[in-house]
């Protein structure tokens, strides 16, 4: 009888542990847990900020935003492989701009393909070498956000996805390098037909003793233009050797002053094309 009855008991108090586990409340996962869920909707486009803005922008300057500003877009290039170092790139149907932030790792949250919607307002807007960013202050000039500002200020927006019409870049050639473009940059482009002038079947792409700042700069050659590839020593692929031939590259185009300048985010950038 005693086993009985301990029995009972025992299968009381399970009862009464699986029924007050059964009250709290489930987790909602319908928003994600990273960055501000209050940010509301986009009401400006990026061409529009970066008109509004223009005149820093130009001037390599840089100004804080007071209004209230949110713009939205689709991350075209992130910082998984370390070409690409504290920041990532978001295009919209208008335009393009670069997110400056004081951290790595970004592409955890903000992957290729991630939508997101950035509140500007109390963060800065300016040009490092005429290219229009957004970020933070820093010695006076634009810099890179805070990780816990970049938290505050901006929202994901769904999930990653690689089909949506911003990341389908536009195919250029070398007659697209004019004063009129040099105003819509950090654009997801494709080059097709191309070649790495270094490429010999052994160079590397960004070792160390050729670096400066941490930074090698190769060459595509486009026509009869030379365009530069920035490479970082950063990059998991620096160390591998630069593919050589004819060559199909999606990247983003940029501007240093009045250089333009090319970055990809990974070699998974790069199409061979067979002869």
């Amino acid at each position: 009888m005693k086993a009985i009855k301990y029995l009972s008991i025992l299968a009381l108090s399970l009862f009464t542990m699986t029924s007050c586990m059964n009250d709290f409340d489930e987790p909602d996962f319908k928003e994600p847990p990273f960055g501000n869920n209050e940010i509301g909707e986009a009401n400006m486009t990026i061409a529009e900020l970066k008109a509004k803005y223009a005149s820093t922008i130009s001037a390599s300057g840089v100004k804080e935003v007071t209004e209230d500003i949110i713009i939205e877009g689709v991350v075209v290039a992130d910082d998984a492989t370390g070409n690409v170092y504290k920041q990532f790139i978001i295009n919209d149907e208008t335009g393009a701009i670069i997110i400056g932030v004081n951290d790595v790792g970004l592409y955890a949250m903000v992957p290729v393909g991630q939508r997101v919607r950035i509140d500007c307002k109390g963060l800065h807007v300016g040009g490092y070498g005429k290219m229009a960013q957004v970020g933070g202050l820093y010695e006076g000039k634009i810099g890179r956000m805070a990780k816990s500002v970049y938290r505050e200020h901006v929202r994901l927006v769904g999930e990653p996805s690689m089909v949506q019409p911003e990341l389908v870049p536009e195919v250029i050639d070398d007659t697209y390098f004019t004063n009129e473009n040099k105003e819509n940059l950090a654009k997801f482009v494709r080059l097709e037909n191309v070649e790495i002038t270094e490429a010999n079947g052994t160079e590397l792409w960004a070792p160390e003793e050729l670096a400066y700042n941490n930074v090698v700069e190769r060459h595509i050659k486009m026509g009869k233009t030379n365009l530069v590839l920035r490479m970082s020593t950063y990059a998991d692929f620096a160390n591998e050797a630069i593919p050589d031939g004819k060559l199909n590259i999606n990247g983003v185009l940029t501007r240093y002053n009045d250089y333009w300048q090319f970055v990809i985010s990974s070699t998974g950038d790069i199409q061979q094309i067979a002869e």
